[in-house]
């Protein structure tokens, strides 16, 4: 899914030059990802930084963003369930620039205490890459342990926008 062009914290440039990368980011990807199209698709804002302004512009060509649980969620780390009618603004979390295994241990223990929804955690890399990675090791178990509970679904965000019909 789209991640800016430049990695940018778009917050902190002008306006125009946010949106023209986001805007190109996009039309990468149109035109060089065999099968991606922008309707459907989760524009993924970097650093977890946007504005409500951003988030409508990116809302406008896609079906979802994603941004910091902080500028969207009250009291929780956990989203709500996504309803068709209304705009997709998902909030998510991440922890680094360390191992983030006990992080992601702690979320998803509390996750479970809780009555649902849609916990989204930002992981960016596996073993020594990227900055919060996760060990290979412990995110093997934890897919083994996690896939054993009835109730619970482990699915890249873009297939739950599909699911719901955004666009």
């Amino acid at each position: 899914m789209p991640h800016t062009w430049e990695h940018l914290r778009l917050p902190e440039i002008s306006i125009e030059k946010a949106k023209e990368n986001i805007e190109k980011c996009l039309d990468y990807f149109e035109k060089n990802l065999v099968g991606y199209t922008s309707d459907g698709a989760v524009y993924n804002f970097a650093y977890n930084a946007s504005t409500p302004e951003l988030e409508d512009f990116a809302l406008s060509k896609v079906s979802a963003i994603r941004t910091g649980g902080w500028l969207v969620l009250k009291d929780s780390m956990v989203n709500a369930i996504p309803v068709k009618e209304q705009p997709l603004r998902l909030g998510c979390w991440g922890h680094g620039p360390d191992f983030c295994d006990d992080y992601v241990e702690a979320e998803i223990n509390k996750f479970l205490g809780t009555a649902g929804g849609w916990l989204i955690l930002n992981l960016h890399g596996l073993d020594e890459e990227g900055w919060g990675p996760v060990h290979g090791d412990y995110l093997d178990n934890l897919f083994k342990r996690l896939v054993k509970i009835d109730k619970l679904s482990i699915q890249p965000t873009g297939e739950i926008v599909k699911q719901i019909g955004k666009k």
